[in-house]
């Protein structure tokens, strides 16, 4: 498949990139430094820039059969980077006819169905508390997705390690049942899951070990 990923110069993003490539697909990355790539950049089609730009996000969507973001706030980045990077996306890809999104986000991202346990309960009041700014961009985020007509899947995980890729891990709600942790290795493989295999359409899946 040809797939457009959003973010492929952060950890996720690389990871996502290195299996998409090694599983068979076409890959096309939006980076505002294509050195950051290391070697997958000549391996991939680089659209140079970022999603706040419109005609970047077109240009990066246009032709995709899926398109995934792992986007997140890194220091320097304006307050609204994630509701104004997907809103771009879902433009273009209405734009360019592609359907299928899969986003990385937190539980920030709430739902109606959700039932933490106490500890996740804690990480999310802290979050909130102290990254209040951060945690309302990414609710906004969510919402702009799930507005769309758009065949989305939001994939929700807490905190990210550099484990290896097991493909042995818990998705379902956030309940008590959640884990608080999970590979970024594992959440790419899931995500290229999702993306390839229509799963999950229009839910926000938690994923954890």
């Amino acid at each position: 498949m040809k797939l457009t990923v959003f973010g492929a110069t952060g950890k996720t993003g690389k990871e996502i990139v290195r299996q998409a490539l090694a599983l068979g697909h076409e890959v096309t990355v939006v980076a505002r430094d294509p050195a950051k790539l290391g070697e997958a950049a000549s391996k991939v089609r680089v659209v140079q820039g970022d999603a706040t730009d419109t005609q970047v996000a077109e240009q990066a969507v246009a032709g995709a059969d899926a398109v995934l973001s792992v986007l997140g706030h890194v220091r320097g980045s304006p307050p609204d980077v994630l509701s104004k990077s997907v809103s771009n996306i879902v433009g273009a890809m209405k734009k360019e006819n592609v359907r299928r999104l899969v986003v990385l986000t937190n539980v920030a991202a709430r739902d109606s169905s959700d039932r933490p346990g106490l500890y996740n309960r804690l990480l999310l009041g802290l979050l909130t508390l102290f990254r209040g700014q951060m945690a309302r961009d990414t609710a906004q985020e969510a919402k702009i997705i799930s507005q769309s007509e758009l065949n989305w899947t939001i994939v929700r995980a807490n905190l990210l390690t550099d484990g290896l890729l097991t493909e042995t891990y818990h998705v379902g709600e956030f309940d008590r049942k959640a884990g608080t942790r999970v590979s970024r290795a594992n959440v790419a493989a899931f995500m290229i899951a999702c993306a390839t295999e229509n799963k999950y359409i229009r839910a926000k899946p938690l994923i954890s070990q």
